[in-house]
């Protein structure tokens, strides 16, 4: 399967239930018209490729036998983003933009019809269950208004704003640990007042409550002693004692 948009193609090879797969690409490091290989992974429930429309990201699937084993591919890092399964899955397509893909069971089979709806990372946005379910088509797109150039001058931008964008994302969050750390510092505030407060109440009453008994103090009785009895047994066998003095015996 060919990348769109892309230099790369995939293919599944081998023999047995969990085949290969390998990537090419057209191009070496430098750019330069070369067939080089990028990687083999081994041992794979697959018997389809279907990359976005975008490329970098295809579904290394398993499809009707395999029993809908998803496998969410990103080609440039050539990792696995995540992993998922649309039990007796038929069908895959892909939006035109390529952020989303619908995974469906069509009534080729009598169970389990209807459609699933993931981001292209793998996540599961949205599942229906429909019998007689027949097909699944995404509504067109119209033609972008921006140039190649611009697109192209897009994704530069994106990457050369993207470290502004993570220290604006940093700062962020700081200001957020701070407003919380702020709050939990007021909080303590009102809470050691609120102890102070009741302490200066607690004192006032006991002051008064003294008086009126003719200065017994009440709270002297909630006033506990703990005593510590340290006890020793000696453990050890026991002794015969042996009597002797003159016995009368009768036979």
């Amino acid at each position: 399967a060919w990348e769109p948009k892309g230099h790369r193609m995939a293919i599944i090879h081998g023999d047995g239930a969990r085949p290969s797969v390998s990537f090419y690409s057209m191009r070496d490091d430098k750019g330069n018209p070369k067939v080089c290989k990028l990687g083999t992974f081994p041992n794979k429930q697959a018997n389809a490729l279907f990359w976005s429309p975008a490329g970098r990201h295809l579904i290394i699937a398993g499809l009707k036998g395999l029993n809908g084993q998803l496998e969410f591919f990103d080609a440039d890092a050539l990792e696995t983003m995540a992993t998922g399964e649309h039990f007796m899955a038929t069908d895959i397509d892909w939006d035109s933009t390529g952020r989303f893909v619908a995974t469906s069971v069509t009534s080729v089979h009598q169970m389990e019809n209807g459609f699933i709806m993931w981001s292209f990372s793998g996540q599961q946005l949205y599942k229906v269950q429909k019998d007689r379910f027949y097909q699944f088509l995404w509504r067109p797109r119209p033609p972008s208004l921006l140039t190649k150039e611009d697109e192209k001058k897009a994704v530069r931008l994106v990457k050369q704003n993207a470290k502004r964008y993570e220290e604006e994302d940093e700062l962020i969050k700081r200001g957020q640990d701070q407003e919380l750390m702020e709050d939990r510092v007021e909080l303590m505030r009102k809470f050691y007042a609120f102890l102070d407060a009741n302490r200066e109440a607690r004192e006032l009453t006991e002051a008064r409550r003294k008086d009126m008994r003719g200065g017994y103090d009440s709270g002297e009785e909630l006033e506990t002693a703990v005593e510590t009895i340290q006890m020793e047994e000696q453990i050890g066998e026991p002794s015969e004692e042996i009597v002797t003095g003159p016995w009368n015996s009768h036979f």
